[in-house]
C-alpha cells in the first residue's frame, strides 16, 4: 500500500490528544509502525504502550489519505469494541478541527459501529470472540484485528474474507501475548519478529530485552551488566524471509514509564503477567484439560462401529453431532461426526471421523452424514449453527426429514456469556450453548466416564482433537477453553453437540426457552 504522504508526518499535523497536537517526539520508534508498507503487520505489546492509541491514529490517517477505503476494526468483546471506538476514535475526531471537516457527523456515523468520512472513507468495527458468524458479509480494504490473543485462530480466516474482493488486503494483527499456544504467538512464528535492539555503549553488545536485562539500577546489558539507554536502539529483523512483519513492544522502550514503576511490577506481579504485560513476551502456564490416561480409563471393550449393530447399542436411539467446517487441515479445522447413544445411564460414544481428502468439500461430507444418520438410524441431530446455516443442515433435514417421524435435527450455536448453560432460541430456531459451560459438562462427564469411548486402539489416531484444548484466561480473568493455532478439537465439538443433543432428549439437560 503506497500513498503519497507518510502516515507518520500526517497524524503529527492534524492530530490532537487532550487538547494538544499529537506528537512522535521520544517515540521514534513508533514510526515504522506508522510507515510501513506491509500486506499482513503483527504489533505484539506490552500493556500501556500506546497500542489502541497507534491503531487508532494509523486508521484516521488511512482514512483520510485514501478515499473510499474501508477498513475494519475487530476486537474480541463488545465492551473492547464500543471502547476503542468511542474512546480512541473519537477522541481524535472530537479534538482536531481537520478531521472534523471530513467526519460525517450523522445519527448513523455517531454511532459506535461505524465512523464515516466525507471522502467516502469508512471505519467499520465489530467484534469476534469464540465465532465471527457477525462479521459475514461485510467488505473491507484492511483488517485491524486487535487483542488477537483473545480470538480463536479459527475465526481469523472468516474476518479476514471480508477482504476477499479488495485490491489493497491489509492486515493489521495487534495484542499482548499471553502464552505460547494463543493466535499472536502462531503469527509470530511465522513473521520476520522484529526487535528493538541496544546497543552497548560500553562493551558494544547488542542487546534484545528480556528478564536478564533487568536489576534495580535499571536497563542493564546482559553481557557486561552496566546500564543501557533505551534510546540507543534500532529495529532488527530476527527472521528476513517471512512474509508478516512483526514489532514487539515492551514497556521498558516507552519513555513515560518509569524505571521505578516496571522494577516495582518485577517484583510484586506474578512471572505471567509480568512477561505478558510488561516484557511483551508469552509466559507457558496453559494447562491441559485432558489427558490421554483420562481417554484410555474412559474407553471400554466394544469396537468403533462402522454401521449399526443392535449388540453393542442395546437397539437404543442413537444420537449425532455435526462440527461443521469449510477449511482443511491445514487450517486446524475440519468437518466432524460423533454418533452415540445412552445406556445404564452412561453415553456411549460409538462412531467418531473428521472428514479429509475429497470429503473436506461439503456437500462431499453431507452426503456421507446423510448415509451415516440411516446406516445408524439416528434420532436427533446436534448440528453447528455457523457453517451448517448456510444451506447443510437444511439439506440433511429436507433428505432424511421423511424418512422418520422421530428424526429431527437441531442447530447450536454457541454463546460466550449467556448466563444459561442451554437455551432455546425460537426466533432463531436454535439452541444457544453457553461454550464453557457445556464443555465442562462433557469433560468432566469423560473424566468421571459418564461418557465411554470404543477401545482405545481403535481412535487413538483421533485423540489429539481432545487433547489440544488447554484452559485459558480472557482479559477479564474469565475462564474459557482454547486450541494451539493449526491444531485440531473438531470431534470435541461434534461430541459436545452429540452428548448435549441427547441429554436434552432423555431429559438429563434442562433448557431455557426464550
Amino acid at each position: 500500500m503506497e500513498i503519497a504522504i507518510r502516515p507518520s508526518y500526517f497524524v503529527e499535523k492534524i492530530l490532537k490528544i487532550n487538547g494538544k497536537p499529537f506528537s512522535l517526539e521520544g517515540r521514534d520508534y513508533l514510526r515504522k509502525i506508522y510507515d510501513g508498507a506491509y500486506n499482513s503487520f503483527l504489533l505484539k505489546a506490552g500493556r500501556q504502550v500506546e497500542k489502541s492509541t497507534t491503531l487508532a491514529a494509523r486508521m484516521i490517517a488511512y482514512a483520510l489519505l485514501i478515499p473510499h477505503f474501508q477498513q475494519l476494526y475487530v476486537s474480541p468483546s463488545a465492551e473492547q469494541t464500543r471502547t476503542f471506538s468511542s474512546q480512541k476514535l473519537l477522541e481524535f475526531i472530537n479534538s482536531s478541527e481537520f478531521i472534523q471537516k471530513y467526519y460525517v457527523n450523522s445519527s448513523v456515523a455517531r454511532r459506535v459501529y461505524e465512523r464515516s468520512f466525507t471522502n467516502g472513507s469508512r471505519i467499520m468495527l465489530a467484534y469476534a470472540f469464540l465465532t465471527a458468524d457477525r462479521i459475514r458479509g461485510k467488505s473491507a480494504d484492511a483488517v485491524y484485528i486487535d487483542e488477537i490473543q483473545d480470538i480463536l485462530y479459527d475465526n481469523i480466516p472468516v474476518i479476514e474474507e471480508t477482504m476477499s474482493h479488495s485490491s489493497y488486503g491489509h492486515r493489521v494483527y495487534a495484542g499482548t501475548p499471553k502464552h505460547q499456544q494463543t493466535t499472536i504467538e502462531f503469527f509470530w512464528d511465522r513473521s520476520t519478529q522484529t526487535e528493538w535492539v541496544i546497543k552497548c555503549e560500553h562493551c558494544n553488545n547488542w542487546n534484545i530485552i528480556d528478564e536478564r536485562n533487568l536489576q534495580p539500577k535499571g536497563l542493564v546489558c546482559n553481557k557486561c551488566g552496566r546500564l543501557i539507554n533505551p534510546k540507543n536502539g534500532l529495529w532488527v529483523d530476527m527472521v528476513s524471509d517471512a512474509y508478516i512483519k512483526a514489532i514487539r513492544l515492551p514497556q521498558v522502550i516507552a519513555p513515560w514509564i518509569s524505571w521505578d514503576s516496571i522494577w516495582r511490577k518485577y517484583m510484586e506481579y506474578p512471572k505471567a503477567e509480568f512477561y505478558n504485560e510488561v516484557l511483551a513476551l508469552p509466559y507457558s502456564d496453559a494447562a491441559n484439560v485432558l489427558t490421554r490416561e483420562d481417554l484410555i480409563k474412559a474407553s471400554d471393550n466394544y469396537p468403533l462401529l462402522e454401521k449399526y449393530d443392535p449388540v453393542v447399542l442395546y437397539n437404543m436411539p442413537t444420537y449425532m453431532g455435526i462440527d461443521w467446517s469449510t477449511s482443511t487441515s491445514d487450517t486446524g479445522s475440519y468437518t466432524a461426526v460423533v454418533i452415540g447413544t445412552f445406556i445404564n445411564g452412561k453415553f456411549r460414544v460409538v462412531y467418531m471421523k473428521r472428514y479429509q481428502g475429497l470429503e473436506t468439500e461439503i456437500t462431499m461430507a453431507m452426503k456421507d452424514i446423510i448415509r451415516l444418520a440411516r446406516e445408524f438410524h439416528v434420532k436427533l441431530i446436534g448440528a453447528d449453527w455457523g457453517v451448517g446455516s448456510g444451506g447443510a443442515n437444511a439439506t440433511i433435514r429436507e433428505a432424511l426429514g421423511n424418512e422418520s417421524k422421530l428424526f429431527e435435527l437441531f442447530e447450536m450455536y454457541y454463546s460466550a456469556n449467556q448466563k444459561e448453560i442451554i437455551k432455546w432460541d425460537n426466533k432463531g430456531n436454535k439452541f444457544i450453548l453457553n461454550r464453557t459451560e457445556t464443555l465442562t459438562n462433557t469433560f468432566m462427564a469423560i473424566k468421571r466416564v459418564e461418557i465411554t469411548f470404543p477401545r482405545y486402539s481403535d481412535w487413538s489416531h483421533l485423540s489429539e482433537d481432545f487433547l489440544n484444548v488447554f484452559v485459558d484466561y480472557n482479559k477479564n480473568n474469565v475462564m474459557m477453553y482454547n486450541k494451539a493455532p493449526g491444531k485440531t478439537d473438531d470431534l470435541l465439538h461434534a461430541l459436545n453437540f452429540c452428548y448435549t443433543i441427547a441429554s436434552i432428549d432423555v431429559g438429563k439437560q434442562a433448557i431455557t426457552r426464550s
